[in-house]
């Protein structure tokens, strides 16, 4: 996810001309139209957003670059999520909506998005420290044996040996050595 800090934004008055200069300038593939209320200017609210594809149906239907953002943001653009939802259900909203981009809210407040390419590096990352698990920072979690919870013929010089043999690129050899002992 990519916080709103970091979230690429125009306010809802802007022309499309401006979210074109905005993509173009800061080489984004999407840019989050939000509404600032006129009694709290910090708080922003999402009310679409809009992306590459919706500037080339702009541009094929020969929108006026001068008009105003509003005009191509498209009715069913503002699909959101709540912070705590977990990637599954991220991806879910995304394959559901046929998007790819789902805006993070928290009530009114805009938050982040998160985008397709943000669910594909999480899926990349869980399937490079398979069968271990990660964990929310991200590390990965060797599992670490007790001796005590070991069987009693276990001998783990032995094990280490085995682990430490040539066998032609096989499960075995993908595996940390260091955390059976």
């Amino acid at each position: 996810m990519a916080s709103a800090d970091k979230v690429v934004t125009a306010d809802s008055s802007s022309s499309v001309q401006e979210v074109l200069d905005l993509m173009v300038s800061k080489q984004v593939g999407a840019v989050v139209i939000i509404c600032t209320k006129e009694d709290d200017k910090e708080k922003s609210i999402p009310v679409g957003i809009i992306t590459k594809t919706d500037i080339l149906h702009a541009y094929r239907h020969r929108v006026d670059l001068n008009e105003s953002c509003k005009r191509i943001i498209r009715e069913n653009s503002l699909v959101t999520c709540k912070p705590d939802d977990d990637r599954d259900k991220v991806a879910s909203i995304l394959e559901r909506n046929k998007m790819h981009h789902v805006i993070v809210v928290r009530g009114d407040h805009f938050d982040g998005i998160v985008s397709s390419w943000d669910i594909a590096v999480e899926c990349s990352k869980d399937s490079r420290a398979w069968p271990y698990l990660r964990s929310e920072d991200g590390s990965i979690n060797f599992p670490r044996f007790e001796e005590s919870a070991l069987p009693p013929a276990f001998n783990p010089e032995e094990a280490v040996s085995i682990l430490n043999h040539k066998h032609d690129d096989t499960f075995v050899d993908f595996l940390d050595v260091e955390a059976f002992q």
